[in-house]
């Protein structure tokens, strides 16, 4: 069905674009700022977790490819860290392109986030959603990811 890439340096460009993106959009909703401030944001924590791109200690990326038609319908994000005595694989960003998402991609790749996790000798898997996906949480919530803290507001 699919199988992951190693990304390269031409698709970690467009990678780069489009996650800031995303993750500013989600990030201007939640706080209700504007989306220039949100980018600003976005890009300053890029930089400080990939000070050096694809070749990122500890950072790996990869392009998610359909199998079948060798089309790139997505990518991975999957960081490395020890946590508490144990290695843990923490999913930085991942996203399924609409056009083929409702469609198993999400939990095929959900599996291979796990066998990579294990690959690389991880015994845990973390991960952020923003509590309005909704879609996202069904998803990590079937495959059998639990809720471990809750971030909460109340605007005065």
């Amino acid at each position: 069905m699919i199988h992951l890439k190693k990304m390269s340096d031409e698709t970690f460009a467009k990678f780069k674009t489009d996650s800031q993106a995303s993750y500013s959009a989600h990030l201007a909703a939640v706080e209700t700022v504007p989306i220039e401030e949100a980018l600003r944001n976005a890009a300053e924590q890029f930089g400080k977790l990939v000070p050096q791109g694809l070749n990122t200690a500890g950072q790996t990326f990869f392009d998610v490819i359909e199998t079948a038609s060798g089309e790139n319908i997505g990518f991975l994000w999957l960081g490395l860290q020890q946590k508490f005595g144990r290695k843990v694989a923490s999913i930085n960003d991942i996203q399924i392109s609409p056009a083929k998402r409702g469609k198993g991609f999400g939990k095929a790749l959900m599996k291979l986030v796990e066998e990579e996790s294990l690959r690389a000798g991880a015994s845990r898997v973390r991960l952020h959603v923003f509590n309005h996906n909704e879609a996202a949480k069904r998803l990590y919530l079937s495959m059998g990811f639990q809720a471990t803290s809750w971030e909460m507001r109340k605007d005065l």
